[in-house]
């Protein structure tokens, strides 16, 4: 489905203006940037997903395509860089619970990063 000019003008109406460069902004472009991502995170749902991770995390990783940028993002447990690269919190919580990462560590890091 094309956009039309119509949309395109009010979605631009609505959108942001003037913020801070040093903001961490989760929008459309961050959101279309992690579909990957949040594929991922939210098969986790699923227990033979979560034990595929669990057994061979690489090839749970590669099923869903996760540029080398992303499975290393992965593989640190990097949470800012996470959602940097797209990861919405609510899959973010799926892939916490397979790492055993409690969300306070997640609030902690995204904290000490720097990010808003």
């Amino acid at each position: 489905m094309e956009l039309t000019q119509d949309y395109l003008e009010r979605l631009d109406a609505v959108q942001p203006k003037e913020l801070p460069g040093d903001l961490d902004l989760f929008d459309e472009a961050t959101a279309t940037r992690g579909i990957r991502l949040n594929k991922a995170a939210y098969s986790l749902k699923d227990e033979p997903q979560r034990d595929l991770f669990h057994s061979d995390e690489e090839a749970w990783m590669e099923q869903f395509g996760l540029t080398d940028e992303e499975k290393e993002l992965v593989r640190r447990r990097d949470w800012i860089g996470l959602w940097r690269g797209g990861m919405s919190i609510y899959v973010m919580v799926k892939l916490s619970g397979v790492t055993d990462t409690p969300l306070p560590e997640i609030g902690k890091q995204m904290r000490e990063s720097g990010g808003n």
